[in-house]
């Protein structure tokens, strides 16, 4: 039979072959069977694990355990066992269970490879290097026949066949998940702003044609007082000057202009980092920088002609750490942002309230701290406060602002996605940080913090 299924029949032939020679049991061929159908009709690696577990000490009267690989640093953890069921979390093996890719003895224990498809090995980039995602673990047993040791193989197979199958299934789901949130965190972190920047260039090319007619018009007016002999200069002078201040005026928009091209530009790099389409994450790239002059000063300078125009005040700190205190180990182009959020919701939310003096104005104010360990989760980090006038929100609220999309009612009116704070909270947590917020009297404080070291 010459056609394009010839390969198909000669690997149907082999498992044949395969199938015969191993001479499983029918209690075996059931527990297969049976471990196939139940896997097909659950989504979840968890309820894998319990199947996979019940089935041994069902058809076997054995206890069992699965092990699996933690992808970051190649620890085994024991997920799910008869003895206690799911784990969660997992939980450390015991020393004598360890990554091998054979099976062995250990103690009353038999200890199998749990095995991943080959063929997909290498399409799942935190996973399979060795192709060996966990080990099995069947106990107690006094002895084992080279026929049992030769089907709990196969059955490990099937488990590490189903658990590849499941994993590339959950990976391409956090994938799709996380470029979701990506188009969100460009929406709001690039396009929304530079936005702002059309108008710009708009009022830029208004001030341009402007200026040019000026110009034109002091060119046409040079000849006439040349030739003018009771010229007294005035004219010359006031020409002079009116070309000073275009001069001064255009430099102080190509630094507004450079200044927002710096900026977009390592938001944009940050965002479209190859890694994190490969990974399905965020990839941090971390180094040491300062949190005041590297990352906070250059926002707060990028916002602050917009927050003058706005009538909000800056207040600086009275006291802060010392400048060898304040580095931090972050990913700049992410952190950056984080405080660009932080300044943009401050921008546009902040209301009048009464100061000390009990007058009323807007202004913001920001603070940094060194965070001691019995005060916070996070040892050895920086707490970054950036509070801002307006009407405090409630308790409730302040928990809730931090998920995406939720924005409180009453601000409806005044814009944003509601995406903000929740970049903000994720990019602290990628960190090892958190972010949150306290409302205050007149105000609400919200704070960043972040690890100081590795």
């Amino acid at each position: 039979m010459g056609n394009d299924l010839d390969q198909a029949f000669e690997l149907l032939k082999k498992k044949k072959q395969d199938y015969t020679a191993y001479r499983f049991r029918t209690k075996e061929s059931m527990a297969i069977f049976a471990f196939f159908d139940l896997a097909q009709e659950f989504a979840t690696l968890n309820n894998l694990y319990r199947i996979a577990v019940a089935v041994i000490n069902f058809f076997f009267n054995y206890e069992s355990c699965i092990y699996t690989i933690r992808p970051e640093d190649q620890a085994l953890l024991l997920h799910c066992c008869t003895s206690e069921g799911l784990l969660d979390p997992p939980k450390p093996a015991r020393a004598d269970v360890v990554i091998h890719h054979s099976p062995y003895r250990a103690g009353s224990s038999f200890i199998f490879p749990i095995i991943g498809k080959k063929v997909l090995a290498d399409k799942v980039p935190l996973f399979l290097d060795n192709q060996i995602l966990g080990m099995f673990e069947i106990y107690p047993v006094k002895r084992m026949s080279e026929h049992e040791s030769l089907f709990f193989q196969k059955y490990a197979n099937r488990v590490g066949y189903n658990m590849h199958n499941k994993l590339v299934v959950e990976q391409n789901i956090e994938h799709i998940r996380f470029i979701n949130q990506l188009v969100s965190d460009i929406e709001h972190n690039v396009i929304t702003p530079n936005l702002y920047y059309k108008a710009f260039l708009i009022n830029m090319k208004k001030n341009l044609n402007k200026h040019l007619a000026e110009l034109e018009s002091i060119s046409s007016m040079l000849p006439k007082i040349e030739a003018d002999k009771n010229s007294s200069g005035e004219e010359i002078i006031q020409a002079v000057d009116s070309l000073h201040s275009i001069h001064q005026d255009m430099d102080r928009k190509m630094e507004d202009f450079e200044s927002h091209f710096k900026h977009l530009s390592l938001f944009i790099e940050t965002l479209f980092r190859g890694e994190h389409f490969k990974t399905g994450s965020y990839v941090l790239k971390r180094r040491y920088y300062n949190l005041l002059r590297d990352i906070f000063l250059p926002e707060l300078e990028h916002y602050r002609k917009r927050l003058m125009d706005r009538g909000i005040d800056i207040i600086e700190p009275l006291h802060l750490p010392p400048d060898d205190d304040l580095t931090i180990f972050i990913d700049l182009g992410l952190t950056a942002q984080v405080f660009a959020n932080l300044l943009s919701n401050a921008l546009r939310y902040c209301q009048p309230a009464p100061d000390e003096n009990g007058n009323y104005r807007r202004f913001i104010s920001y603070n940094i701290e060194i965070v001691s360990q019995e005060s916070y989760e996070t040892p050895n980090a920086l707490k970054f406060n950036l509070f801002s006038t307006g009407k405090p929100i409630s308790t409730k609220e302040a928990l809730l602002i931090f998920e995406d999309g939720y924005k409180i009612p009453e601000d409806n009116s005044k814009g944003g996605t509601g995406h903000g704070l929740h970049f903000i909270k994720n990019i602290a947590q990628l960190h090892g940080g958190y972010a949150g917020c306290n409302p205050r009297e007149n105000g609400n404080d919200f704070y960043v913090i972040l690890p100081r070291k590795k």
